[in-house]
């Protein structure tokens, strides 16, 4: 009894231990972060090295940079596809059992505009498909260096086109589309409703920008803030803005960067997330308050103590009570 006492007193030494330290882990110089995020910068620490590998590789290795990333599609059926004949890929993503007519959500993966199609794409699409109960059509779309702008946003404008032709042989409904993205994906999916706009197409009906980046953030507060130490830093963001857009009369271009496009009105609704301690905070809070000026139905939540895209395992409920909010906010605004 008088060991099993002491093993217990241990225990509960060592806990009080672990739970003190990752407190401890939560003030940072900017403020207070959530615990998970917290920890999560813990274990990745700076991201330099990671970098200047990414540099180095081919597109098919940046394919692979998030293979420890865990995937789970259970419940899904998945179709691979090219759809031109310079073999840009689609990925569909269906809820098996899922209605006839049921919404689509044209997900556009993030990556800083230089990663493609990763595990992190899948987990994003398939918390799409489940949250929203609804067919995702995952892009594949050509990134930087190699295709940098405008072919990143042609491949994402054309599977759009795709979708809509195409999309009722997965029994999904063409009229009621929604253009999702997290970060790079984000701004491209708000790029895409623009340009949908222009060319009077009516089917996107909701716009989901996650953590976007609206125009360059150099000058902003949270990047003068957050460019380093917070996960997302300053040679990342230099490496995807300079790979993306290699000629530097783009940054102001409202083609490549949906915050200088000066008719904003009558686009599709949108839900804009930006994350407090995000260098890219910023430009998506200008981005929903330039949509909201400009009359379109637009929420705008910040996640509060959390990092661009909130990272990492320990804030996974997080990302799904967030996105489940979106489907309500989603099906709330369409039954009116």
């Amino acid at each position: 009894m008088k060991k099993f006492k002491i093993i217990l007193i241990l225990l509960l030494a060592v806990s009080v231990i672990i739970v003190g330290y990752i407190y401890s882990l939560t003030f940072q110089p900017e403020g207070r972060i959530d615990w998970g995020q917290a920890l999560f910068l813990k274990m990745v620490g700076n991201n330099d090295k990671q970098i200047g590998l990414l540099k180095k590789m081919t597109v098919k290795q940046r394919s692979h940079f998030t293979d420890a990333v865990p995937i789970n599609t259970e419940g899904l059926n998945i179709d691979t596809l090219k759809i031109t004949n310079d073999s840009l890929t689609i990925f569909i993503f269906k809820p098996k059992n899922l209605p006839k007519n049921s919404p689509v959500i044209v997900y556009f993966h993030g990556g800083a505009f230089v990663l493609p199609w990763t595990n992190v794409s899948v987990t994003y699409a398939t918390l799409l498909a489940h949250t929203f109960n609804a067919i995702v059509v995952g892009v594949d779309y050509r990134v930087a260096p190699d295709h940098p702008f405008p072919t990143p946003n042609n491949d994402c404008y054309t599977t759009l086109l795709w979708t809509i032709k195409n999309i009722r042989k997965w029994e999904g409904n063409p009229n009621q589309i929604i253009v999702a993205g997290e970060s790079a994906g984000a701004t491209l999916a708000a790029l895409v409703a623009i340009k949908a706009k222009k060319e009077h197409l009516t089917n996107i009906k909701y716009q989901l920008l996650d953590c976007p980046v609206s125009y360059i953030p150099y000058k902003t507060d949270a990047y003068i803030k957050f460019k380093n130490r917070y996960f997302l830093e300053e040679t990342e963001m230099l490496f995807g803005v300079e790979s993306y857009l290699p000629n530097m009369t783009d940054y102001t271009n409202p083609l490549a960067m949906p915050y200088h496009e000066k008719n904003l009105s009558n686009l599709a609704p949108a839900f804009v997330v930006t994350c407090e301690f995000d260098p890219l905070r910023d430009t998506g809070r200008d981005y929903a308050k330039k949509l909201s000026e400009a009359k379109v139905s637009t929420v705008h939540k910040e996640m509060k103590g959390m990092l661009h895209c909130m990272p990492g395992p320990f804030n996974e409920r997080d990302r799904t009570e967030l996105y489940s909010e979106i489907a309500k906010e989603i099906n709330h605004k369409n039954k009116n």
